[in-house]
């Protein structure tokens, strides 16, 4: 997957949103538990402790067994069965992924399985995420539980290759992720929003609303945002000098220093200054 997408998926992931809507721990799944083929709005995980079943998503059949985590993605054909009297020992729950109004399932298509390397670790935080959903008088309650949440996420996704995870090619999406594409790849010019509309043959003031409906965010507030963040990362591993990644990011010295502390309260040098000075930073740099 070229690096354009990687960017494009890493800034859906900045303002992913997650909310539990309920976890729970299963001895045994009953005898009943079977459904046809069908979708739901809300995503799942499912976590193997042990037994037999079965799982369908889309064309692909499973067979799970103890150790696996299935994420089981929003609006997505599944079906289950039991398939022997020794049905799954399992945790489960569901909750909603969104990045602004798309669901995460409609923007990124992700494998539906992985398996877990370290159980312990991961059966504790699903005990805690239902301990936490089941705690209904406990003001704090939702946002302990969607912390584990965001945990379990990210243990998920850790655990992903990066060639696995791909941008939905989905025409309902494609246009959204063309556009952060375009911004992505002319990051270096001077970005408006009218130069936007012209590329993509909106008038300007539609593109505005389109573009805000879609990502709650202004297009000049997205493209902000995405130059704060590559030069963030040029300042870290690159030795280039602040104007050469201010001219790289599309903007004058002078305003990407302003943007820059406006976004970070560093000034560009401060904040190389500071990741530099970090124990955990990389030994050598990039020449620029």
């Amino acid at each position: 997957m070229g690096g354009n997408q990687n960017e494009i998926i890493q800034n859906y992931f900045k303002t992913l949103q997650l909310e539990l809507m309920v976890a729970s721990y299963c001895e045994r799944v009953t005898q009943n538990w079977r459904r046809p083929l069908r979708t739901d709005g809300f995503n799942r995980f499912y976590l193997i402790l042990g037994g037999e079943g079965w799982l369908q998503v889309k064309r692909q059949e499973f067979y799970p067994i103890a150790g696996q985590l299935y994420f089981l993605p929003s609006d997505t054909p599944l079906a289950y069965s039991i398939i022997s009297a020794n049905t799954f020992h399992k945790y489960w729950c569901h909750f909603s992924a969104n990045v602004g109004s798309f669901h995460l399932s409609h923007l990124i298509d992700f494998p539906y399985c992985i398996e877990v390397d370290d159980m312990p670790y991961m059966r504790h935080l699903f005990e805690k995420l239902t301990k936490a959903n089941q705690k209904s008088g406990d003001l704090a309650s939702p946002l302990k539980a969607n912390a584990i949440l965001y945990e379990i996420v990210t243990y998920y996704m850790d655990r992903l290759s990066p060639q696995s995870i791909r941008l939905s090619s989905s025409p309902a999406i494609s246009r959204s992720n063309q556009i952060l594409q375009y911004i992505e790849e002319h990051l270096a010019e001077p970005l408006t929003p009218k130069a936007l509309a012209e590329a993509f043959h909106y008038s300007p003031n539609y593109f505005c609303r389109y573009f805000k409906n879609l990502f709650h965010v202004t297009p000049i507030e997205y493209i902000n945002k995405v130059r704060i963040e590559r030069a963030k990362w040029l300042l870290t591993h690159s030795n280039q000098s602040i104007e050469k990644i201010a001219s790289q990011i599309g903007l004058e010295r002078f305003y990407f220093s302003n943007l820059f502390k406006r976004s970070t309260t560093l000034s560009p040098s401060e904040y190389r200054q500071a990741v530099r000075s970090a124990p955990d930073r990389e030994a050598e740099l990039e020449e620029g």
